[in-house]
């Protein structure tokens, strides 16, 4: 009787924690179709000119536009700095290596608010970067510390035979990173890639300090947040959730058809 009731407590837990983690997602979809000014429970219709209206905005799509833009960069740039760290971390003698992965991992621990204010401190040398280029650049500290963290773990799994293979065999080290290392590895770039765009996109406390006159969608959101929050804003918000879980899930997929060509191979 102990074990059927405890059979059923974990997967009810399971469903309830997972139901909380998703509701807000679920609400701001839900809201984005209610056709009233002002969105609230009980819906009394629905309508799709909401979205729209959202698309038609040029602020709100603006803002969109520059949070792509600026976290497609930072995650480049993020992805591009982790992966020769990487490499020296988990193929070099390195020493006091564990010091050194505490260093990496600092802009991680640290507070959001601690790290934004530094660098505002920081990025007052030079002023003229404020904006657009202080956000890439925060970002890409902040991205990279985890990609680093993510590629080590990836490349201490790699098997340094196929490397010794391709260079026996003529190829020299510019051809095997291309031909051998790249093609292994880039499940796991991808993954790092989407991971530091995702969180650069959605990332608000430090891009608010350093923003100056950029707005991005977080701070374009959380201006709305002062006043009645504009339906225009759940639309939005809605359609970049749905392109978020297509593009995950998708990356998924084929992050798991490379990894089962790997094993076969």
């Amino acid at each position: 009787m102990n074990r059927l009731s405890f059979g059923w407590t974990l997967p009810a837990y399971s469903v309830l924690l997972y139901a909380f983690l998703y509701l807000p997602i679920v609400v701001i979809v839900l809201f984005a179709f209610d056709a009233k000014a002002i969105p609230g429970l009980p819906i009394d219709a629905f309508t799709t000119d909401w979205f729209s209206a959202s698309l038609g905005d040029t602020r709100l799509v603006g803002s969109l536009l520059t949070s792509i833009r600026l976290a497609l960069m930072a995650a480049v740039l993020s992805t591009a700095l982790a992966m020769p760290a990487a490499m020296v971390l988990a193929w070099r003698p390195v020493r006091m290596k564990s010091l050194v992965l505490c260093l990496v991992l600092g802009p991680v621990v640290l507070p959001q608010l601690v790290l934004g204010l530094g660098l505002v401190v920081l990025f007052r040398a030079a002023p003229d970067l404020i904006g657009a280029p202080a956000i890439v650049l925060a970002h890409t500290t902040m991205t990279s510390s985890y990609a680093t963290l993510m590629l080590y773990s990836r490349f201490l799994g790699f098997r340094r035979s196929y490397i010794e293979a391709a260079m026996n065999l003529g190829a020299d080290e510019f051809t095997t990173f291309r031909e051998v290392v790249l093609p292994l590895v880039a499940p796991s770039l991808i993954a790092v890639l989407l991971l530091a765009f995702t969180d650069a996109f959605g990332e608000f406390v430090v891009a608010w300090f350093l923003a100056g006159f950029t707005e991005t969608l977080p701070i374009a959101i959380w201006t709305s947040l002062r006043q009645v929050i504009s339906p225009k804003i759940y639309a939005l918000s809605a359609l970049v959730i749905l392109v978020t879980l297509f593009v995950s899930v998708s990356a998924q997929v084929w992050i798991l058809g490379q990894s089962r060509r790997e094993c076969e191979s």
